[in-house]
């Protein structure tokens, strides 16, 4: 997982030379924090726990997607205060895809998600720590600590002690889930 400070969809260009990662399916998603700093956390079908998330559509940059994805997927608006700073994760999903997911810390209003998609059975704002619980793959739960690690370092609504000593270890592919 890599953290940058590069502005969204600042990278393109030819992707001829690139490896086989450059060429991962793109995505983009959230970490969503409400006001009493719980994290949303979607519970899909298959049984996983997981951030809101989806794939870039024509035309959107990353941060639209992840504003949109947690719309669709949770039923809640949220804002990213900082959208210069995201963190990333690469998986290989169940299609054998290899995906490279950007996220953002976003914020929001809603204390509790409407669920908009018949892929997600449940969700919920939960605390850090049970969120950490609860999230069923490693590099999520690492994407946590570190989301929560900056929030710690500049502030912010989220409980900073919540998840800082925790290291899992890697997911090399995420059963069930194609998102």
């Amino acid at each position: 997982m890599s953290r940058s400070s590069r502005r969204p969809g600042a990278a393109g260009g030819d992707d001829s030379h690139r490896g086989p990662e450059d060429r991962a399916v793109a995505g983009a998603g959230g970490v969503v924090f409400n006001p009493a700093g719980e994290v949303l956390l979607l519970h899909h079908t298959n049984g996983s726990w997981v951030f809101p998330k989806g794939h870039i559509e024509p035309g959107e940059d990353p941060l639209q997607t992840a504003v949109r994805e947690t719309f669709e997927e949770a039923g809640v608006r949220a804002r990213c205060d900082d959208p210069a700073t995201t963190w990333t994760t690469r998986y290989r999903n169940a299609r054998g895809e290899l995906r490279r997911i950007t996220w953002y810390r976003m914020h929001t209003s809603a204390s509790h998600p409407v669920l908009r998609e018949k892929l997600f059975q449940d969700g919920a704002f939960l605390p850090a720590r049970e969120a950490e619980r609860r999230l069923s793959f490693s590099e999520d739960r690492r994407l946590l600590a570190r989301v929560m690690a900056a929030a710690a370092n500049g502030g912010g609504p989220a409980d900073p002690g919540a998840a800082h000593g925790r290291r899992a270890g890697g997911d090399a592919h995420r059963d069930g889930e194609d998102g």
